[in-house]
């Protein structure tokens, strides 16, 4: 049986794995344009952002951690593109740059004066040290970074909660529908799939039936579900906070509300807590999904552990070039991508946890989904 001080450690690094740039955004947008119906914005956000990677966290572990074997239920060419569709948006060209950009909208109210480029560089390069090993990743994730950014998003929930002004009514046509449409764009369901088949292995090393899928399967629940039960919580308080300070934030840019809010609450002194925050969330992220885009690319190229640190620095360069069209010009491609693709994945996820045989059954649901909302993006 896993140790507690295990299922904190690992249960707080899938809280920080997922809890990265998106997660600091929308929540808080989805307050904004929900208003009074924010109640409903959460609880679409819940299904899209928190119960649907829960449940891609344990497909995964029902393939005994190999993400192969679950896109491979979409057919033989879904099982080699689909995985790396999925992590080159995860990675380098997609959440990793958009993790970059919101970690300098926070740091900019500590160093006014520091342009996009140098914090690029430098985020990169502390991104790419910590990404060279993966039990260093989940030993700083699990025991030092999560712990510092739970307490300062506890500290700025808390005190939005207690200074929170009358704010002004905004209608809103349906609450649960934009919560539902913004948590596709965390990208949560993606990611968990890769969480859990880095977490799957760790857990498998710490077992003592490390041959017994179940008895793995059953470990790895308690720590999957503290995970979610954080970002439950964090989400709530910050749709909360998008619909009580909708007037601080209405005209400001998604990457600057959450420090548009702290600066409204706490002034000058909102600097540091906020700039913690922001950062140590979007690294914790941009660690983890650096480190197996990386690792999954040496992987389909046949290359040796020895070429990890140069598949690794050629995925941190490129992210360092993507994050240089800002939040806004990585938002505008990334949309109509995740509006295309995620229903498909959805399917496939539900599928895969209902239907175990019956493989024509889920080929037809993933691809039929996937054509209707081609057509009716693009038709």
């Amino acid at each position: 049986m896993l140790m507690r001080r295990h299922i904190f450690i690992y249960g707080f690094s899938m809280f920080s794995m997922f809890f990265g740039s998106g997660n600091l955004v929308f929540p808080l947008q989805i307050g904004l344009e929900s208003g009074s119906a924010w109640v409903l914005g959460f609880l679409g956000l819940f299904l899209t952002g928190i119960i649907l990677p829960f449940l891609g966290l344990f497909v995964i572990k029902l393939h005994q951690g190999s993400y192969n074997a679950f896109f491979a239920e979409a057919g033989k060419s879904a099982g080699f593109f689909l995985p790396l569709f999925t992590l080159s948006l995860l990675g380098a060209f997609g959440v990793v740059p958009r993790c970059i950009t919101v970690a300098h909208g926070g740091i900019e109210y500590i160093f006014k004066d520091l342009s996009l480029i140098p914090f690029s560089f430098l985020f990169c390069a502390i991104s790419y040290l910590i990404c060279l090993k993966d039990t260093w990743m989940i030993t700083i994730l699990g025991k030092w970074l999560t712990p510092i950014l739970l307490t300062s998003l506890a500290v700025l929930i808390c005190l939005g909660v207690i200074y929170a002004p009358i704010s002004i009514e905004r209608d809103a046509l349906n609450g649960f529908s934009c919560g539902f449409h913004e948590g596709y764009k965390t990208m949560d369901l993606f990611a968990a799939f890769f969480f859990s088949a880095l977490v799957f292995k760790q857990l498998q090393q710490l077992t003592n039936n490390s041959d017994d899928p179940k008895a793995i399967i059953k470990t790895a629940l308690k720590p999957s579900l503290l995970g979610a039960s954080l970002l439950a919580i964090v989400y709530f308080g910050f749709v909360y906070l998008g619909m009580a300070y909708s007037p601080v934030i209405d005209k400001v840019s998604p990457e600057l509300m959450l420090p548009a809010i702290a600066s409204h609450i706490m002034g000058d002194k909102a600097s540091l807590i906020i700039g913690i925050t922001v950062v140590f969330s979007c690294l914790t992220t941009a660690v983890a999904l650096n480190n197996i885009y990386a690792r999954y690319l040496c992987g389909i190229l046949n290359l040796k552990e020895t070429a990890f640190p140069y598949m690794l620095l050629a995925t941190t360069i490129i992210s360092f070039l993507v994050s240089l069209l800002d939040f806004k010009g990585i938002a505008a491609f990334l949309g109509p991508i995740l509006e295309v693709s995620y229903p498909g994945l959805i399917v496939l996820t539900v599928m895969s946890i209902c239907v175990k045989d019956k493989l024509v059954v889920k080929k037809l649901a993933f691809y039929g989904i996937t054509v209707l909302m081609l057509w009716h993006r693009y038709g």
